[in-house]
């Protein structure tokens, strides 16, 4: 034990030197403890805790923020028991424990955000190599116990390394930062704060704690490089020595050097970074299935490396090539040329890698059949376009849970309009939801009520993607601050594309002011948005509060009876609203069990048996629209046609291929791959993602499904240009496009659609598709196509609708609807026989309602939707002023609801503009902020200490 005690390194005794020693850690801590204690905590203690218990201030702060009090506070009374005596052991306890503590602590506050693996580890090793720092500081070394003597050996092998890495990223700062305190401290800046508190005896004494604290923390800061890296140093030797002493010399060197090894080999597996062998992989596109299917196999890689290329301002401080901090620092401290500069920026870069993102261009050959290469850069735009090409779905909506992640490691809040990150959300409550249904014999108007509480802070959008029957009406959508129908904002009914415009321009928290959009977005699918519900009341604002804490809306639509009753809203996705089993429901005035799973039920009971009846309407516009039971005689199924289906092979069909191969066998089964015509017959086209041919086989039977690779990404437009120029002008009787949900947020905006003769019908295996682009939607409504899940639903329903009458618009929801122009005769003459489809016999009497005008308007317009020129915004002005006269929503028209004449005004502008029916798609993306780079100095303090008085400042205000 003697020998062990002679091997401490020799520590100078001083008495000046220990007494300045016990200034420096007691007068930090000290100015430190009575600044927080006596200075801040009475003042605003009381506020803060009931703003934490409000949930105003995150849990991740708030944490943070209690550590950076208890470290030093655990460090003073550790100092005063155990080393009040031991001067140089208090500058160890300051300089190689609470220091880099408050240090990393503030780091990973307002700096570090969601750690990598190589982040991890170094950040790790750091805290490991504190902890055994400081654990070598109170007990020294454990001779007497093997293993820690061995581990402490292990350990304290990096603490000499951290040491000298610690205090040599440090330096880079504290150079710079003592040439701005001089400049600062001999500018006598720091004197008026103080001048300006001299009157208010507690503000001044305050305003002084903070000023010599800062300026004590600034001075410490300076030396903490060589004070770190010497006491860390020190820590090793001493350990080594003792270790040594022990066990041999040998033995030392061989453990030193194992763990130098090991910890290099990790540090190297964990700092590589995939994105590189990502990019390059997908830079040039597969020329051959054995191609695709290699890239498939490695799904998982190519993820990892397109997320961590997208996340890596939320991963990384900065790029290699962008972070120049310390370049601008020693340029502007002490006007040094580049030469030198930029070689100290490049020294620093090296010492942090693990916190740089690598975004260096990376060379890629031209292409298979091009020779030469060219230069991509693994940017955050580019690997969400990488990861929409080989996913086949947006990279938002697909990895949403990880983004999301990545966002709460940061303060940064996302977008008040309600993006695909919000899918599932759960951030405002559906307090309570009310369903009245007034019958009208087979048809009934339903309005569904519902009350949003938001449960954040921030104002928020609600968002529903859903579905109604074909013949379904909307005509309505109100919004309200209260209960109070008489005082909630009326809607209008716009033109599509100015009503998007507007309302688009009104989903910012700067100034929210109350708008809804409802817009319908398929044959029968419709888009639902609400904004701004207020946020949550504070603890501060008053009871009962003074301002709007809950949104009210209302939405009203017409439907036909059908034999399960009538049909409710189908939800397909919802954005930041849920609801639980707490939520109050309502149904026709009689409270009903909550229900966690379900926004509606599918139908609500009708009372009666069924009891169809013919309608008929004559529209102000000329026409008149009939609605005519239908009979199961009415249903046909199609002879001697001859049809195109159009296989979608994106990578998403996939998991649909079983269902391909159902289809397929099916038209087999049943004569449409036989080659004959006189029964029916079918083509297929396999369409194909960039880098592949499409391909036409005229003989389903010799088309093996099980063979084909499904990869990349295809929107309906490509799949139909690619149909049209394969089919050499065939006449089909239909095009039945075969695929899956779809991505609608991966369509581009006005790309254009191939010119077809035939209906189009969407088959959707595995659900209907939430939404389409306007485009698109034209196309399945020009020659009278629609959306099924199945091949022989699309052609029972397009057979049947071909067997009648030129007059009839659709067979929909148990009713022939058909329109006529009435020139014949007078209105007041026209009978139900002038407008009766040739197949169909009404059973019932006539019934002419003006109740009945909105449903028999939205078939109008559909029938007219065949005959016209969508680019022509004469005749798109016409089907608008249908809808507006009858206040419904159409594919072209748009219920929106404004509040303020600034709204009006706006919208009135977009409606006179020549792109008033140009709606764009809404891909969902937020935009992310990008917070890559390092805060200037005390900008971390200065935003936490803002936090918490912008919430006292607002709650005094407002007592």
């Amino acid at each position: 034990m003697k020998r062990l005690k002679r091997l401490n390194l020799a520590i100078p005794k001083n008495k000046w030197l220990n007494r300045f020693y016990q200034l420096i850690f007691w007068g930090w801590n000290l100015t430190f403890l009575a600044l927080v204690y006596v200075g801040i905590l009475p003042d605003i203690g009381r506020d803060l805790v009931e703003a934490v218990m409000a949930g105003e201030i995150e849990t991740e702060f708030l944490v943070t923020m209690v550590a950076l009090v208890l470290v030093p506070t655990l460090c003073t009374i550790a100092g005063a028991v155990r080393l009040r005596k031991q001067p140089i052991e208090l500058m160890r306890l300051f300089y190689g424990v609470e220091a880099p503590l408050v240090c990393l602590l503030l780091l990973r506050l307002f700096v570090f955000r969601e750690l990598t693996l190589g982040s991890t580890l170094v950040l790790g090793t750091a805290l490991v190599c504190g902890i055994a720092f400081c654990l070598e500081l109170f007990f020294g070394y454990a001779s007497r116990n093997r293993v820690l003597s061995w581990l402490q050996m292990g350990i304290h092998t990096l603490v000499s390394v951290a040491g000298i890495w610690v205090g040599a990223v440090i330096l880079f700062y504290a150079i710079p930062v003592a040439a701005y305190c001089l400049e600062a401290f001999f500018s006598f800046d720091w004197i008026r704060p103080l001048f300006w508190s001299f009157g208010n005896p507690w503000v001044y004494v305050q305003s002084l704690l903070f000023s010599i604290l800062f300026a004590l923390s600034s001075t410490l800061f300076i030396a903490m490089p060589s004070a770190l890296a010497s006491f860390y140093v020190y820590s090793g030797l001493k350990i080594g020595r003792a270790f040594a002493a022990q066990y041999g010399k040998n033995r030392a060197i061989q453990v030193a050097i194992s763990v130098l090894v090991a910890w290099s080999i990790l540090f190297v597996s964990c700092t590589k970074q995939p994105q590189i062998e990502v990019f390059k992989k997908l830079a040039t596109l597969p020329q051959s299935d054995a191609e695709r299917q290699e890239l498939l196999a490695q799904s998982d890689t190519i993820r990892e490396g397109l997320m961590n290329a997208y996340l890596a301002p939320y991963r990384y401080l900065s790029t290699y090539e962008r972070h120049d901090l310390i370049h601008y620092l020693y340029q502007d401290a002490f006007n040094l040329p580049e030469s030198i500069t930029w070689p100290l920026q490049n020294t620093y870069n090296l010492l942090m890698s693990a916190f740089l993102y690598d975004d260096r261009p990376i060379s890629v050959p031209l292409g298979a059949n091009v020779s030469g290469e060219t230069e991509i850069r693994p940017t955050m735009n580019k690997a969400k376009q990488l990861y929409a090409e080989f996913f086949d779905i947006p990279l938002q909506k697909a990895e949403r849970k990880s983004i999301q992640h990545a966002l709460q490691s940061t303060f940064n809040v996302d977008q008040a309009k309600a993006g695909v990150l919000n899918i599932d959300a759960e951030k405002v409550w559906i307090q309570s939801q009310e369903i009245s249904v007034k019958p009208e014999g087979d048809w009934a108007e339903v309005e569904l009520y519902e009350v949003y509480e938001n449960q954040t802070t921030q104002v928020e959008e609600i968002f529903y993607y859903f579905s109604l029957p074909d013949s379904a009406t909307i005509t309505g959508v109100w919004l309200g601050d209260t209960a109070d129908r008489d005082n909630r904002y009326v809607f209008q009914i716009s033109p599509r594309g100015a009503a998007q415009k507007v309302y688009n321009s009104q989903v910012q928290r700067a100034r929210p002011i109350d708008p809804a959009l409802l817009e319908q977005v398929g044959p029968h699918n419709y888009r639902l948005r609400a904004f701004p519900i207020p946020a949550q009341l504070r603890s501060w604002e008053t009871q009962p509060a003074d301002r709007p804490t809950h949104m009210h809306l209302w939405l009203t639509y017409k439907v036909m009876r059908q034999e399960e009753g009538w049909a409710m809203p189908q939800l397909a996705e919802k954005r930041n609203a849920f609801w639980t089993k707490d939520t109050q429901r309502i149904q026709n005035g009689k409270a009903i069990a909550g229900n966690a799973e379900d926004w509606l039920p599918a139908f609500i009971t009708a009372e009666g048996q069924p009891s169809p009846t013919a309608h008929q309407v004559q529209l102000s516009s000329g026409y008149t629209v009939s609605a005519i039971p239908v009979s199961d005689a009415d249903y046909a199924f199609p002879s001697g046609k001859r049809f195109a289906v159009v296989l979608d092979s994106s990578r998403s069909m996939t998991s649909h291929q079983p269902q391909v191969k159902d289809t397929l066998d099916w038209l087999k089964q049943n004569g449409f791959a036989d080659n004959r015509f006189d029964n029916n017959d079918a083509d297929l086209y396999v369409t194909a993602s960039a880098g592949a041919q499409p391909q036409r086989i005229n003989d389903i039977r010799q088309f093996d499904v099980q063979k084909l690779t499904f990869y990349g990404t295809l929107q309906p437009q490509q799949m139909l240009q690619q149909f049209a120029a394969l089919s050499e002008d065939v006449a089909y009787d239909g095009i039945l496009m075969v695929t899956d949900e779809g991505s609608y947020e991966l369509t581009k905006d006005n790309e254009d659609v191939a010119e077809i003769s035939a209906p189009l019908w969407m088959v959707h295996l595995g659900g209907l598709s939430a939404a389409y682009d306007d485009r698109t939607l034209a196309a399945i409504q020009k020659d009278g196509g629609g959306v099924a899940t199945s091949i022989p639903e699309a052609l029972q329903q397009q057979a049947t609708l071909a067997a009648m009458d030129e007059s009839v618009v659709s067979v929909a929801d148990g009713y022939i609807w058909s329109m006529e122009k009435q020139t014949q005769k007078p209105s007041s003459q026209a009978t139900l026989e002038d407008a009766t489809p040739k197949t169909a016999t009404p059973e019932t009497t006539v019934a002419t309602e003006d109740e009945f005008a909105p449903l028999a308007a939205r078939q109008l317009i559909r029938g007219l939707s065949r005959q016209m020129d969508e680019t022509d915004v004469a005749q798109l002005d016409a089907v608008h002023a249908i809808a507006k006269t009858y206040k419904i929503v159409s594919p072209y028209s748009s219920a929106i609801v404004l509040v303020n004449d600034e709204q009006r005004e706006a919208l009135k502008q977009a409606e006179a503009e020549g792109d008033r029916f140009d709606r764009s798609v809404e891909d969902g993306d937020e935009n992310l902020t990008n917070p890559l780079a390092i805060p200037e100095p005390g900008v971390g303090i200065l935003g936490a200490l803002g936090t918490v008085a912008f919430i006292i400042v607002a709650r005094r205000r407002l007592k």
